[in-house]
């Protein structure tokens, strides 16, 4: 699956697709966790979440509230990941595990056998 992406493509994705994914992690986690928690995995997650979660919120409707900041910013990132990139870059996404970072990890997955 990887060969058939451009290789610019796939640099563009793939922190894309981690911010993304640390943003849903650090909104889950912000459910149970208090937000300025000395936990060191949501130390690391509000350090890089939570510059471009600001800068999401500024284009954010009201009725977006500060504490679901982080999922309004994946909802932006997978928009521009699913719909915006390939059509920039130049390549097809049929389908969610098939964007780069997705389809990385799922062929890991069957490589290990799970």
């Amino acid at each position: 699956m990887a060969e058939a992406l451009p290789a610019l493509g796939i640099v563009i994705d793939l922190p894309l697709g981690i911010l993304m994914w640390a943003a849903i992690l650090r909104f889950l986690l912000s459910m149970f966790v208090k937000e300025d928690s000395k936990l060191g995995l949501m130390r690391m997650l509000n350090t890089l979440v939570l510059p471009p979660t600001r800068a999401a919120m500024v284009m954010a409707p009201r009725w977006v509230i500060e504490r679901t900041g982080p999922l309004f910013l994946a909802f932006l990132l997978f928009i521009a990941r699913f719909y915006i990139l390939p059509l920039v870059v130049g390549y097809d996404v049929p389908g969610f595990g098939a964007m780069p970072l997705e389809g990385l990890l799922l062929s890991v997955r069957a490589e290990i056998g799970l």
